[in-house]
């Protein structure tokens, strides 16, 4: 059951997250003149088709995405002079700039939407000073934790260590690592009532301080208008995430582990298959967690169609701003080598990994 889920999970990902990008591409095409023939579900033969408006609509029977096709965007495809008008070449560059990027830009706009609905309907997560969990014993050592020796229970509210206050877990946190080793008194707040504690911190290699709790998560809610502004800091957070995984995945240590040399971690690219089964965990961890992850595949793959290699579609942007350069039309045909040598780097890519989300797939901490 598990197996047919992750394949049918796959799926849907992929016909969704490839369905939403050729729709920008196609609603932006309509709406500067251009002709779509065709906007397909799946490849190879067709399952059922109907033809409206000039453009053919189906589903064939390979369901692993889809596609749109732009009139006179193939370079080997002839187009009349009465189509001319209405065909990729026949209009501006700024107008075929507008169709290329539509793609990826229906994915921003979905992530932020999805984001934005997440920060106002549901809440933000954050780590509280209220305490989660007391270890008993410290993993490094094996001796008993300072929190339970001082008997620190979950529930208790620290409002203050060694006389400093402490509102959030982050002041909470701070103040256990500046302070290894020390005695230091604990204010907590516990059924109404405030006790104090006594508190020798352990200090664990590295020098940083220890407690041994973990803390409780609460939500915070914000405003129509202050989720807007939250959703841009998520923005600009999450962009940086991307650029980091693109990072990642042209990373020499990434094909080491791609290739077996060294062993793989959880800092490594994943298919559509590891996506799912990720997205199927967090899924039992909450939707905020759950469509977090969604809006970040979304902003990948945004950011990764706009690089600038054909036959991504920031290669056909990088044509367009050297035809405006040099005012020459640049032909295609001429970089097929290029986009063939790209699709095979993704495609070996796609199959060492989807090894790696097989055999050693990455699990939640």
């Amino acid at each position: 059951m598990s197996a047919v889920f992750y394949v049918l999970g796959a799926l849907g990902v992929v016909i969704f997250l490839v369905l939403t990008h050729e729709l920008g591409h196609f609603l932006a095409a309509r709406m500067v003149g251009v002709r779509a023939t065709e906007f397909f579900i799946g490849f190879g033969p067709r399952i059922w088709s109907t033809r409206r408006g000039g453009t053919e609509y189906g589903i064939k029977w390979i369901l692993v995405g889809g596609y749109v096709k732009i009139l006179g965007m193939n370079p080997e495809e002839e187009v009349t002079p009465e189509d001319w008008p209405h065909s990729y070449k026949g209009v501006s560059r700024w107008r075929r700039f507008w169709i290329i990027i539509s793609g990826s830009l229906v994915h921003i706009f979905l992530a932020l939407l999805i984001a934005f609905l997440v920060i106002w309907l549901i809440g933000v997560p954050v780590l509280t000073n209220t305490i989660g969990s007391v270890g008993e014993y410290i993993e490094e050592t094996g001796e008993e934790t300072p929190a339970h020796k001082a008997g620190l229970e979950p529930g208790d509210t620290i409002l203050s260590m060694g006389g400093r206050e402490t509102r959030d877990w982050e002041e909470v946190r701070d103040f256990i690592i500046a302070h290894p080793g020390e005695e230091v008194e604990v204010v907590v707040l516990r059924e109404g009532q405030t006790r104090t504690l006594e508190v020798k911190l352990a200090e664990l290699p590295g020098g940083r301080g220890f407690l041994g709790i973990s803390p409780s998560v609460g939500e915070e809610h914000y405003s129509l208008l202050a989720s807007l502004g939250e959703t841009g800091r998520w923005y600009l957070a999450y962009s940086a995430g991307v650029f980091y995984s693109i990072y990642r995945v042209f990373n020499l240590s990434t094909f080491k582990q791609l290739l077996g040399i060294s062993r793989p971690t959880e800092d490594r690219p994943m298919t559509v298959v590891g996506i799912t089964r990720v997205a199927g965990e967090l899924a039992g961890e909450g939707m905020y967690y759950f469509l977090n992850f969604i809006a970040f595949i979304l902003l990948f793959l945004a950011y990764i169609n706009l690089l600038p290699l054909p036959p991504l579609d920031g290669g056909h942007i990088l044509i367009l701003l050297l035809e405006k350069i040099t005012g020459k039309e640049v032909d295609l045909r001429k970089l097929y080598p290029v986009a063939a040598a790209v699709l095979a780097f993704f495609a070996v890519l796609f199959l060492l990994t989807l090894r790696l989300d097989i055999t050693n797939p990455v699990s939640l901490p």
